[in-house]
C-alpha cells in the first residue's frame, strides 16, 4: 500500500513541477504565493505555521520571491522585528498563469480518478495522513 501511495505522489509531484516550470515555481513557491494573496498582510511567522515550513526555509522561499519582485515585505507597525508580505502586481499576474497551470494538473489527476469522488478520495487520504 505505501508503496503504491508513494508511486502515486511521485507522478502527481512529476507532473505538477513541469506544470509550474514556465513559471519558474516549486510548489512551496506556489504554496507561499497563495496564501500571501489569500490574507495579504499575513506575517512570516503565520505563513511558516499554516504551511509547516521551518522559519529558516521560508526566509530562503521569501528572499527568493522578493527578488524576483513577486512578493513585497513591509513593516508590521510596533514590531520591527516582524514583516507583512503581500503580492506584487508581478506576483499577481505570474500567480494568475500558475494558477491556471495547477488547475490544468487538478484536472488530470481529477481524471485518473476516475469514478472516485473528490472528497472522497481526500478524505481517505487525510485519514492516511493522520498515522
Amino acid at each position: 500500500m505505501g508503496f503504491v501511495l508513494r508511486l502515486a505522489q511521485v507522478a502527481v509531484f512529476k507532473d505538477l513541477l513541469a506544470a509550474l516550470k514556465p513559471f519558474d515555481l516549486r510548489v512551496t513557491d506556489l504554496s507561499v504565493l497563495l496564501v500571501i494573496e489569500a490574507t495579504p498582510g499575513l506575517q512570516q511567522r503565520a505563513i511558516g505555521d499554516m504551511l509547516r515550513i521551518q522559519r529558516p526555509n521560508l526566509v530562503i522561499i521569501l528572499d527568493q520571491l522578493q527578488a524576483r519582485g513577486l512578493v513585497r515585505r513591509d513593516p508590521v507597525p510596533g514590531d520591527r522585528r516582524s514583516y507583512a508580505l503581500s503580492i506584487t502586481p508581478e506576483g499577481a499576474a505570474l500567480l494568475r498563469g500558475a494558477k491556471a497551470a495547477h488547475a490544468a494538473h487538478d484536472r488530470k489527476v481529477l481524471e485518473a480518478l476516475g469514478d472516485l469522488e473528490k472528497e472522497r478520495m481526500l478524505t481517505v487520504l487525510e485519514r492516511i495522513a493522520a498515522i
